[in-house]
């Protein structure tokens, strides 16, 4: 039986290289698919008997089947589109499939697949899709504590609305205030028309009110609507290590009217160190703030153990003077950082962090079961999906194909010749059977 043996042997071997060929033949379609993991041939003897002895084995049969090259990163390129990302190391983005739509809304599989393919943008839905139509999915961020809320991914859907204007609440102030005994002392006496004096400076008495105090610094702040107040803030010396801050009510004001008013009925003292003694806590409360006629109600002025005075000039080293409020601005863009944290900017200069874009590993790479649009779905061989820290994300970005078109094509030659030799073989187990039939003519 060995002449049959060697003709099915040869058939198998036919079929075995025609399915290595078409592993090239795909790796070589996708050499220019984004993130795309080639896939080679592994061939497995197969051994219809073992025989008693290795003397009396015979050669066997084959087997294909195909290996993934799942680990091997292929080189990343540049690109113009914010949203484009490459995965640097092990690992894959979590997508979901578009099944339908119901009253405009679209329906998503309750599956999650996992690719390198990084070509994503946002489309017509505010959706972040790959040009293979897979949606990206990412763990929400609560916008207040800037942490993920939950631990289940969700398709990432961008809102590229308004965002609405927040009022000042709070200052944050850091400043070194002169300890030189040159500095001037504010007199109650030069301020003539400041019937209110220490409470509110008049508009009368601002030149001297001006050359008698040093200049705090100022800030933009932000009533309900959004619309901007200038907070200027002027420090007047009234004894050795004592102040007063004052802050700028009415920078329209004339003749008697406060133009300038006591930020905080306590004195700001400091020590023979320069340490701040009073206040006591961290920060104040400019009680109903008003600014030009803008009521901005009350507003913390936070200054922890940053107010000292150390400095031996003349002026305020004024370090910090922020706020937490803005106006209302328009979607800007997106961006993305390294680990995966998905911003949107707006106009207003605010910065929103929206999701928390996942890198998912498998212990079982090479076991992923591939899927239409270059994509996997895990296996039981591949193991469950966790969220990986190893790997890093670099946006405006996408990785190339990994299939090196050199290495396809020896393996393509080698692959006809292999598949040239086993037709040969047919041919001769032909020639050799119909030998043994002519016997009998």
């Amino acid at each position: 039986m060995g002449v049959y043996d060697a003709m099915s042997n040869a058939v198998v071997g036919l079929q075995a290289q025609a399915y290595a060929l078409q592993n090239i033949s795909g790796n070589i379609a996708n050499s220019s698919t984004t993130g795309y993991k080639s896939v080679e041939t592994a061939f497995e003897d197969l051994l219809t008997s073992s025989g008693t002895s290795s003397s009396s084995q015979n050669s066997a049969s084959v087997t294909a089947r195909s290996v993934t090259t799942n680990t091997v990163q292929g080189n990343i390129s540049a690109t113009s589109v914010s949203t484009n990302m490459a995965i640097s190391g092990d690992g894959y983005f979590q997508v979901q499939a578009k099944t339908g739509e119901t009253d405009g809304q679209v329906n998503l599989s309750g599956t999650y697949y996992y690719t390198r393919q990084g070509d994503f943008t946002m489309n017509a839905d505010g959706y972040m899709t790959n040009s293979a139509g897979y949606y990206l999915t990412g763990l929400p961020i609560d916008p207040t504590t800037g942490n993920t809320t939950g631990t289940t991914a969700e398709s990432i859907k961008i809102d590229t609305g308004i965002i609405p204007a927040k009022a000042t609440t709070t200052v944050d102030y850091e400043a070194n205030l002169p300890s030189a005994s040159s500095v001037t002392t504010i007199s109650a006496t030069d301020m003539t028309n400041s019937t209110g004096y220490p409470t509110t400076i008049a508009a009368a008495d601002n030149s001297t009110f001006l050359s008698e105090s040093l200049s705090g610094g100022s800030v933009t702040l932000y009533d309900e609507q959004g619309n901007d107040i200038s907070l200027n803030l002027r420090w007047a010396k009234t004894a050795s290590d004592t102040w007063s801050l004052y802050y700028q009510s009415d920078s329209t004001a004339t003749g008697a009217s406060a133009e300038w008013t006591l930020a905080s009925s306590s004195s700001f003292t400091f020590d023979s160190t320069g340490a701040l003694t009073s206040p006591t806590s961290s920060s104040i409360t400019l009680s109903g703030l008003t600014i030009d006629g803008t009521n901005l109600g009350n507003v913390g002025f936070s200054f922890g153990s940053n107010l000292t005075q150390y400095n031996s000039g003349t002026t305020v080293s004024q370090t910090v003077l922020s706020q937490d409020g803005y106006s209302a601005g328009t979607y800007t863009g997106l961006s993305i950082s390294s680990d995966g944290i998905l911003t949107a900017s707006y106009s207003n200069g605010k910065t929103v962090d929206l999701y928390k874009i996942g890198v998912y590993s498998f212990d079982g790479d090479a076991e992923l079961l591939a899927v239409s649009g270059n994509a996997y779905q895990a296996t039981k061989e591949s193991g469950s999906p966790y969220l990986s820290s190893a790997a890093t994300i670099t946006s405006s970005a996408l990785e190339a194909s990994n299939v090196d078109i050199t290495d396809q094509f020896s393996k393509m030659i080698v692959t006809q010749q292999a598949y040239s030799a086993n037709s040969k073989v047919i041919s001769t187990a032909n020639n050799m059977m119909q030998a043994v039939l002519d016997i009998i003519r």
